[in-house]
């Protein structure tokens, strides 16, 4: 799933959860439920690739894709917490920071473990996209369809009604 559902899964769970614990548990949770939905996401030959090739070109390019998503999602969740009614203090934006980062964290470990390379990287990865993903085959990966789309635009739609409530 791309970076945006996540983050506006995790801002919902940190603003509507100001307990540390809870935020961690649910954001890591979220993050497994929605990688296991079927969606959409792009593939990164780039990074995926780099410990093996060191293709600094592709590497750049992969993380423009994913500095553009994020911030897509960072800008989404500022705009919805802006138009709110909610008066939202300091304490609960470093909450909404704090679920945004716990619900992305397994694919931050995943970016990590893919440029790092080596044995137990391998089988980080093979457990994040064997077990955790919708797609089993390589070839389907990175395929757009309809059910795919549609499951993050809603995710992305109910977070953003959460929010605004």
């Amino acid at each position: 799933m791309v970076l945006i559902p996540h983050i506006l899964a995790g801002a919902v769970i940190g603003a509507k959860t100001h307990n540390l614990g809870l935020i961690i548990i649910l954001g890591l949770i979220t993050h497994l439920i929605l990688d296991k939905l079927p969606h959409w996401d792009y593939i990164n030959h780039g990074i995926r690739n780099f410990s093996k090739t060191k293709d600094f070109k592709a590497l750049f390019c992969d993380l423009f894709k994913i500095l553009i998503d994020g911030l897509i999602g960072f800008l989404i969740v500022l705009l919805t917490l802006w138009f709110s009614s909610n008066v939202f203090m300091l304490k609960d934006l470093i909450f909404i920071l704090l679920g945004i980062f716990f619900a992305i964290l397994p694919d931050i470990f995943l970016f990590s473990f893919v440029i790092i390379g080596g044995n137990f990287s391998e089988k980080y990865i093979n457990l994040h996209h064997q077990f955790f993903h919708t797609y089993k085959n390589k070839e389907k990966e990175g395929k757009i369809t309809f059910f795919g789309l549609i499951t993050q635009i809603l995710v992305i739609i109910i977070s953003i009604i959460i929010l605004f409530s």
